[in-house]
């Protein structure tokens, strides 16, 4: 029987091309290994560059939300159709909510008042006026809207444009005062010299005298206005100063006019220019018999309270109503046909002048006015 065993030879070679065949796929198996490394590494430095780059723009997105919140206006972004999509926090401060997914012409129907544009800015109903830039959005339809509240700057510039305007009244007003002063002076010395012998005389006389009065009030009030108050210069005894304004005014006031004073402190001293908290004083006592139609009781009252005193003209006359209460300082406000409106203003300004304040309140019947100075230690009262 021939035998079918291989040769030596045979398996020889076998063994030869196995051997050749394990080192190419050894070979295979490391240049795999190595590329499964080199592809690892690539992913890994793309995955660390990848949330590199995310938690940059995570950083920046915040920073941008924050600079949002921190804008001292409103921000609202609007997309093509008109609808709110975004806001900052100013924006619900500024307007009322809500506001995403609203029209932004919805808004305007709601928060703006009818009529109230101006110069580019716009007026809530609630009175506070905006500024309203617009921005196209670059990348997309819609647009940013910026909103800053300019109440504040429109009343600063109105009130400087009415300050140059009163500045401007005031020169012109001096003027006047002062070419008045003169034949006023010589009106009031020739009516005092009328005769007064019969009863007709003397009411027709005292009707002249009391209007050249009033003129000379006025002209006063203008002057004082214009000139503003002089800075406090000697020490007064309010109790003094009271019983002058009283011997000053007693016969200008009405028939069935009643004027008293009263201190708590016959000592009580004040630092001040006699002249112009006078004239002040004058101011309030002749208005509240105005106000009374000349049958008012008036108290000319002095005291101390803290470290201020106070000088009160007290009435029973009809008040001051509430709508006009917070306007009776401004100057040329008045409920008088004659008035100037400039007398409380004048004792405003008196009060200012000397570092103080004036106050008003006011009941029905009743209203009292009420000059706050700086009171005067015991030291400088003696010097």
């Amino acid at each position: 029987m021939a035998s079918t065993s291989p040769n030596a030879q045979e398996l020889h070679d076998a063994f030869e091309i196995f051997n050749r065949q394990s080192g190419l796929l050894e070979e295979s198996y490391r240049d795999l290994q190595d590329t499964v490394e080199s592809l690892t590494r690539q992913l890994r430095q793309e995955q660390s560059a990848r949330l590199t780059e995310l938690v940059k723009k995570e950083r920046l997105g915040r920073r941008l939300s924050e600079l949002l919140e921190t804008l001292p206006g409103a921000i609202l972004v609007i997309d093509g159709a008109g609808i709110i999509r975004q806001q900052n926090s100013q924006a619900s401060a500024l307007l009322n909510q809500p506001l995403i997914g609203c029209s932004w012409a919805a808004i305007v129907r709601r928060e703006v008042r009818d009529g109230g544009s101006e110069d580019g800015n716009i007026e809530l109903r609630d009175g506070r006026w905006l500024i309203l830039s617009r921005r196209p959005l670059r990348s997309e339809a819609g647009e940013v809207l910026l909103l800053a509240d300019v109440t504040e700057s429109r009343r600063m510039s109105e009130l400087r444009q009415r300050n140059e305007r009163l500045t401007a009244i005031g020169e012109m007003t001096a003027e006047f005062a002062h070419q008045v002063r003169t034949p006023l002076a010589s009106a009031m010395l020739y009516a005092g010299q009328l005769d007064r012998s019969t009863q007709a005389n003397e009411r027709i006389a005292g009707k002249i005298t009391a209007g050249l009065h009033e003129l000379k009030r006025m002209v006063n009030d203008m002057l004082g206005f214009a000139a503003g108050a002089r800075s406090a210069q000697e020490q007064l005894t309010v109790l003094d100063l009271l019983n002058d304004v009283r011997q000053s005014v007693h016969e200008q006031l009405g028939e069935r006019t009643e004027l008293r004073v009263s201190v708590t402190d016959k000592d009580l001293t004040v630092a001040a220019n006699r002249d112009a908290l006078k004239g002040a004083l004058l101011n309030l006592v002749t208005n509240a018999d105005q106000a009374g139609n000349g049958e008012t009781d008036i108290l000319l009252h002095g005291h101390r309270f803290s470290d201020s005193v106070h000088l009160c003209v007290t009435d029973n006359g009809p008040g001051i109503a509430d709508a006009i209460r917070t306007r009776v300082f401004e100057p040329f406000f008045t409920t008088r046909p004659q008035g100037t409106g400039l007398g409380l203003s004048v004792v405003k300004a008196v009060a200012a002048a000397h570092g103080g304040d004036v106050s008003v309140s006011t009941a029905d019947p009743g209203t009292c006015f009420s000059i706050q100075l700086p009171a005067v230690s015991a030291a400088e009262a003696k010097s």
